[in-house]
């Protein structure tokens, strides 16, 4: 089951953030606006984080530039987040960013975040920003419960964000036959209750340790 919120573009302006890096109007046209970036090879479960269009963004992100994006994602965490939760939690240091460029996927293989191509711990729960839209086939496709293979696509706006539990529900891409990009961030948090660190493994793509200090960062409920 997913949970679908609106949060304030004024105030987290992810869009406009993402917008600047890339030097571009319409982030549902980055294919066009920014053809420069397009991958020149296939993508595959191997190199879909690996194109030009996340080196570039990483590189502003880890720059002095990327200051504003990661304070409005701070402030999202604790103003937005947090009250939902009302305990200590441990979140992703920063969101994973996506881009579902035309006739291609942004994630090649269907998959949970705990399974052994992902190696995600147990108990986190995803959130998914939307900076464009997502419907159809540029959406993410989900099961409703672990096992019930029953696909639908995660539909939302910008201004919007969804909460899902990837970390046991099946989810992927199809092939995006829409026309246009969409462009999205998502990140995972775990009850602080819940984290063990004793038995953690390294994420897939970015080859992190999942404990706080590298992967997560830590929330407490009496900041």
């Amino acid at each position: 089951m997913s949970i679908i919120k609106d949060y304030n573009l004024q105030e987290y302006n992810f869009c406009e953030e993402v917008k600047n890096i890339f030097d571009v109007d319409e982030l549902k046209n980055l294919h066009v606006e920014r053809s420069d970036l397009l991958p020149q090879d296939k993508l595959n479960f191997d190199n879909e984080t690996r194109t030009d269009f996340h080196s570039t963004f990483y590189g502003v992100l880890n720059s002095d530039d990327g200051f504003g994006i990661k304070t409005i994602y701070e402030n999202f965490v604790k103003q937005v987040v947090a009250p939902m939760f009302n305990r200590s939690f441990v979140y992703q240091a920063f969101p994973s960013f996506r881009v579902h460029i035309p006739n291609d996927q942004a994630v090649h293989k269907w998959h949970y975040d705990s399974d052994e191509n992902h190696n995600h711990p147990d108990w986190e729960i995803n959130f998914q920003l939307a900076l464009t839209d997502m419907y159809e086939s540029n959406a993410m496709w989900i099961e409703s419960v672990p096992g019930l293979r029953d696909f639908k696509p995660l539909e939302m706006t910008p201004g919007q964000f969804a909460i899902f539990y990837g970390n046991k529900c099946a989810h992927g891409n199809k092939e995006n036959i829409t026309g246009n990009t969409r462009v999205s961030m998502d990140f995972r948090i775990i009850p602080y209750e819940k984290h063990d660190e004793s038995q953690a493994k390294n994420s897939a793509t970015a080859n992190t340790k999942f404990v706080i200090g590298e992967y997560y960062k830590l929330y407490n409920e009496k900041e």
